[in-house]
């Protein structure tokens, strides 16, 4: 059996610096907090694209230029009136591609047994761990996906939980009867992707 989330965000540098993220019943998947503007909880930081949310190429590059109207006006070298001026055309332009969303993420919402497969597949490729060893974990007192790893050592493979993260909430909150929301993700750890210790050494 194949397992899908569908298409996701890549949310692993805004998970790994500890901004809040909130779970998207539509897109099934974590996306970070952000404003109108695309800033994040801290000074300084803005995000656009899909790292923000699935809504597309035209709206990425839309949204790219909101944060950007954003970071002048924090850099004093743009006034609020323009900024918010320069604002009015792009967010209309946004809303109009946004407003096909509901429908598609309707339309190819994955199926729930490739999200939340049964209990002889495997969940965490890594370490070979199955949905069955999951909900397993569950009945033994495992609340959330970050202590599958003192249960197991799913999530602790070179991937680090990136690949089966989604999986491994989905099913443990199957599992413990609550919403994704409530059982959370797994943490971000440095390096976001693998590297070698020649990659390292020459930095």
């Amino acid at each position: 059996m194949l397992l899908h989330q569908g298409v996701v965000p890549n949310n692993q540098i805004t998970a790994s610096l500890r901004f809040a993220h909130r779970w998207d019943d539509q897109q099934l998947c974590w996306v970070p907090t952000a404003d109108a503007w695309g800033r994040l909880a801290l000074d300084g930081f803005l995000i656009a694209g899909d790292g923000r949310g699935i809504s597309g190429g035209a709206a990425a590059a839309l949204q790219g230029q909101l944060a950007a109207l954003a970071a002048a006006h924090s850099a004093g070298r743009l006034p609020e009136r323009e900024r918010d001026r320069a604002a009015q055309p792009l967010r209309s332009a946004l809303r109009r591609q946004l407003h096909i969303r509901p429908f598609l993420d309707a339309l190819y919402r994955p199926k729930l047994q490739h999200r939340v497969p049964a209990d002889g597949v495997i969940a965490c490729r890594c370490e070979e761990v199955s949905a069955g060893e999951l909900r397993r974990m569950v009945a033994l007192g495992c609340a959330g996906p970050s202590q599958t790893k003192a249960f197991s050592r799913c999530g602790m493979g070179p991937c680090q939980g990136r690949l089966c993260g989604l999986t491994v909430t989905e099913v443990i909150a199957q599992a413990r009867g609550v919403s994704p929301a409530e059982v959370g993700h797994y943490r971000i750890r440095p390096p976001l992707k693998p590297i070698t210790l020649e990659e390292l050494a020459a930095l």
